[in-house]
């Protein structure tokens, strides 16, 4: 991660992205290049371990790579910003318990326990298997893969039969992954009350993966003097790939720039930045 910057001089701000488990970065959708075209830095950390490509490791390992990328970005920038979706936002909760150089965080679909109206009934039964020494299986996404735009979710259907990595992650999840991210999720649990940066949660009502109780659970908890949640209604789990993405990069980004420019009040919240458009979607 070098830098192009003159000795002695700092950019303003970064957001360090982090995606869903066992995932790519695709599940971002356009908010990487959204945040960037309109002033915003980001980057997407290579979490061995975490993402799509490597065997399951410790979710300490993670910790410990993603303190590693945020401790190289202070000397760059005066500001960072941390977002994640899915256990990527669970993940950044996480990080943000054991930091206090943290401005803001933005979290999309946050997971504290798999409780959503299509987990399989038989979820639970999965981690007493792995408590048995059972572990040699692999979880396989279902329909609707977090997703309701029909569109999109019939074109991570046919990825998924060629065994794909796709929008929403990988189409399998190993027994190891799924143990570490309960281990992450009872660890941020029971942490929340030292998470004192500026939060901003977007959580769909009818979320598929999680019920809005990891949601609820979190602003109940965290520290942080500024709460904002977003709620969607036509939207899943990955709502920053779905029918509502426009709203989650629009808000994302008028969140961090009123936390950049010191103003995080709700006077002119809205009326002082006009929603700037995304590019349409190409199925």
């Amino acid at each position: 991660m070098a830098s192009g910057n003159e000795i002695g001089t700092q950019k303003e701000s970064v957001t360090l992205l982090l995606p869903g488990l066992n995932g790519g970065g695709l599940e971002l959708g356009q908010l990487p290049s959204f945040l960037k075209s309109n002033g915003f830095d980001t980057v997407i950390p290579d979490i061995k371990g975490y993402l799509y490509g490597s065997p399951a490791d410790h979710y300490e390992s993670w910790f410990s790579q993603i303190h590693n990328a945020l401790d190289l970005l202070k000397a760059e920038y005066k500001t960072i910003n941390l977002a994640g979706i899915s256990m990527g936002a669970t993940l950044a909760l996480a990080v943000a318990t054991q930091r206090t150089d943290i401005s803001s965080i933005a979290l999309y679909s946050p997971v504290l326990r798999y409780d959503g109206w299509s987990v399989p009934r038989y979820r639970f039964l999965l981690d007493i298997a792995y408590s048995l020494g059972i572990r040699n299986w692999e979880y396989s996404e279902r329909e609707p893969f977090g997703i309701k735009n029909p569109d999109l979710r019939r074109r991570v259907r046919e990825k998924f039969k060629s065994q794909e990595l796709s929008e929403v992650g990988a189409p399998l999840i190993t027994a190891r992954h799924l143990h570490e991210a309960k281990g992450l999720m009872s660890y941020t649990t029971k942490n929340l009350d030292a998470i004192t940066s500026r939060l901003l949660l977007i959580q769909s009502v009818e979320d598929d993966t999680c019920s809005v109780w990891s949601a609820e659970k979190i602003l109940a908890n965290v520290k942080s003097d500024l709460r904002r949640v977003i709620w969607l209604g036509n939207s899943y789990h990955i709502v920053t790939i779905d029918n509502e993405r426009e709203i989650v990069l629009n808000e994302t980004l008028r969140f961090f720039a009123r936390a950049a420019g010191g103003n995080i009040g709700l006077d002119h919240y809205y009326s002082d930045m006009k929603p700037k458009s995304v590019r349409a979607r190409t199925l």
